[in-house]
């Protein structure tokens, strides 16, 4: 594994392309790519929408708070110390519950194609419109539902 400074991405909510508070633990580079780690503070009543990645698989676990993940045809009530496998290929997205903060890790496997995505995401901000989030998405064989 190569030896790089931590990378920090978002630091203000209005600064990423989903709002709330994100620090990359692991980038793409420390790991040639194999593995991008990024800690999320989800505020209250935040929502990922439902996508499909073709070429990553993910993993959240729950620091604090609660979430609520759509996987397939299953809804998935997670909290404090819950893990959640997210497989390619299989719709998923994510909300906090109930009326609080959740931090989460996000893990994703491999994270070059991801980290790639989120840089360009955040780089258009919260009022992209949906025409050119899709076309990243496309770009990076991640699409919307």
């Amino acid at each position: 594994m190569k030896k790089t400074p931590k990378v920090s991405s978002i630091h203000n909510p209005s600064d990423g392309f989903l709002g709330g508070l994100r620090n990359v633990i692991l980038s793409t580079k420390e790991t040639d790519g194999d593995i991008y780690l990024v800690e999320g503070i989800m505020p209250k009543d935040s929502i990922v929408p439902l996508h499909i990645h073709e070429l990553e698989d993910e993993i959240f676990h729950v620091l604090e708070g609660k979430v609520e993940l759509i996987l397939g045809d299953k809804t998935i009530q997670a909290k404090k110390d819950d893990i959640i496998y997210l497989p390619r290929g299989i719709q998923h997205g994510i909300k906090t519950s109930g009326n609080q903060t959740a931090k989460v890790l996000n893990y994703v496997i491999p994270g070059k194609n991801f980290e790639e995505f989120f840089n360009k995401m955040n780089a258009i901000g919260l009022h992209a419109t949906t025409e050119e989030k899709a076309k990243i998405g496309v770009e990076h064989k991640i699409k919307f539902l």
